[in-house]
């Protein structure tokens, strides 16, 4: 396992139309239902032409018939993997879909994806039953909340959880005190892109989430900001969600990413239907903690995307007046981060309340310096 930004990379071995070996990096997302190739490496491997996709995961040989798989990245409902990965070279998106005739174990730990039969033997950790669309391969897991039972999935091609808005506001009208940020900081500026869904949400941690004879703690979580606006959605329900759930098992109010999976080993029996949690390291509370922005990638370059308002803050931090939305973020503390990945930046970002960071950003061609407080979001 490659870890980025505490989503999963991994590097497989594809069959070229001779024979060959063609190694390449691939993000295995959860989330999704159908392989995806980039344009050039769909042509390379002669799937244009109708031969079946043919790979090699750990020491496992899978075969996926040719219009089961996607053309090219970056089209609709599609993310392009530049925008998210660069500079690590991810040329294909490989879902859980494939491998849901196998045991599949991912050991955050020491960054391990192993693959193995069922019944082979009993794998470590609390079990969890779920639930597993075959079409998809995307598993739910019911979990309890105070009171309420709610489905999840879980997906570690997410690096943040992020749920439906419209039940977290319901939860966050009882529990105010959950909250942490308004608008989307740290890991949970996921994909940084400049809509409102994500860079206005509200991130919370959940106390206690009861999965069975499993708890987990402190939940950190991204409730989306509605989609249309606040009223459409109100009349119609959350948009993404109602769609993106269609490939659940359940109507899921939202996904487990990485920064929950990551505490743990995860095994997934897919033919049992059984998932199995062995505690790695206790939950990082300040895995947040940064200068109170949100951003937006274009390209290699950063741009402040919006301004977040601490939970207990009437407005966002005096120590960011000067800085404009749409500013170019082209360096920290000196570093210059326009070829970094989000990890990276994220990561210069990131550090104790109350120490600096000197923000250096381009407006209209001209510099502008600030030195700025990293926030405490925990």
């Amino acid at each position: 396992m490659i870890p980025d930004a505490d989503r999963v990379l991994l590097e497989v071995t594809f069959e070229t139309p001779q024979g060959g070996a063609r190694k390449a990096l691939v993000w295995f997302n959860m989330g999704m239902a159908q392989p995806v190739l980039t344009k050039a490496l769909y042509r390379e491997l002669g799937i244009d032409k109708g031969r079946p996709l043919r790979l090699t995961i750990s020491d496992r040989t899978i075969d996926v018939p040719p219009d089961a798989v996607v053309d090219g990245d970056g089209g609709i409902g599609v993310p392009e993997f530049r925008h998210l990965f660069a500079p690590k070279p991810v040329e294909a998106m490989l879902p859980a879909r494939i491998v849901q005739k196998f045991v599949v174990t991912l050991d955050y730990g020491h960054r391990t994806f192993a693959i193995s039969e069922s019944g082979a033997r009993k794998p470590d950790g609390v079990a969890v039953p779920c639930e597993v669309n075959t079409k998809t391969g995307i598993v739910a897991i019911t979990t309890e909340v105070g009171d309420g039972v709610y489905p999840f999935a879980v997906d570690a091609g997410a690096g943040y959880s992020w749920m439906r808005g419209d039940v977290a506001r319901a939860w966050l009208v009882r529990h105010p005190d959950w909250r942490r940020a308004f608008g989307a900081v740290g890991p949970a500026n996921a994909n940084m892109v400049d809509f409102a869904f994500e860079k206005d949400g509200v991130v919370f941690r959940i106390p206690r989430i009861e999965v069975g004879a499993l708890t987990l703690d402190n939940v950190g979580v991204l409730a989306t900001a509605p989609v249309i606006g606040a009223f459409v959605d109100g009349l119609f329900g959350d948009f993404f969600w109602d769609n993106w759930s269609k490939a659940a098992p359940a109507p899921v109010i939202g996904w487990l990413g990485g920064n929950v999976l990551k505490d743990y080993i995860l095994t997934i029996d897919y033919p049992d239907r059984t998932t199995y949690w062995r505690k790695q390291r206790t939950t990082d509370l300040g895995e947040l903690n940064q200068p109170s922005v949100t951003l937006v990638r274009r390209d290699d370059h950063y741009f402040i995307g919006g301004f977040v308002r601490k939970a207990d803050s009437v407005a966002a931090e005096e120590s960011l007046q000067g800085v404009e939305i749409g500013d170019e973020l082209v360096a920290i503390d000196g570093a210059d981060i326009r070829s970094f990945g989000r990890e990276a930046v994220l990561s210069k970002l990131h550090g104790v309340p109350g120490s600096r960071r000197r923000l250096q950003l381009e407006r209209s061609g001209g510099r502008v310096d600030i030195d700025t407080a990293i926030i405490g979001f925990d």
